[in-house]
């Protein structure tokens, strides 16, 4: 019986039982099935905007660590950090690098990003490392982070029940305590 999974860009079928991995299709995340040369074109037809990273480090900061940020300090400091040379793509994977990788802990980050000069260098020589150790794991990452992006959101409203409250009548108060 054939493993059919479909090519997630031109959704044809891909038979991974008779289809060699690498050459005919890659699976460049879990569970995401491309035909290579479909996910090739893409690729260098849809590089990642500078923009794209920007919401990527709020989406990540959201999503992914769930936290509540404070989006003006952030944006203050991610437009200084920009004025200083690095990159918001750079300081996607600096993100990604101290809570991911170092265990970093957000509260001591008052809301912000202030660590990003402190990591900067070393989250680039780790990043290096690893892309070159795992072939491509950053362009999977932003292969992520664009799928989550493009995602539908669901609002989920609260509803809060309208509580049981005892009401009194004071006609009904005083001919108690004539009682």
């Amino acid at each position: 019986m054939a493993n059919l999974v479909h090519c997630r860009i031109c959704k044809l079928p891909i038979d991974k039982d008779k289809d060699p991995e690498g050459k005919t299709w890659i699976m460049p995340s879990k569970n995401f099935y491309y035909h290579r040369s479909c996910y090739e074109d893409w690729k260098l037809s849809n590089p990642a905007k500078d923009s794209d990273w920007k919401d990527f480090i709020y989406d990540y900061l959201a999503r992914e660590l769930k936290v509540s940020y404070n989006y003006h300090m952030c944006e203050a400091q991610r437009e200084k950090y920009l004025k200083q040379d690095m990159t918001n793509k750079g300081i996607f994977f600096s993100l990604k690098y101290f809570y991911e990788v170092k265990n970093g802990d957000w509260e001591k980050s008052h809301g912000g990003l202030g660590i990003i000069p402190y990591i900067y260098n070393d989250s680039c020589e780790y990043w290096v490392k690893k892309n070159n150790s795992d072939k491509g794991i950053c362009t999977r990452i932003e292969l992520q982070m664009r799928e989550a992006k493009n995602q539908e959101r669901k609002v989920v409203k609260r509803t809060h029940k309208k509580e049981n409250k005892i009401r009194f009548n004071l006609s009904d108060i005083s001919e108690m305590e004539n009682e």
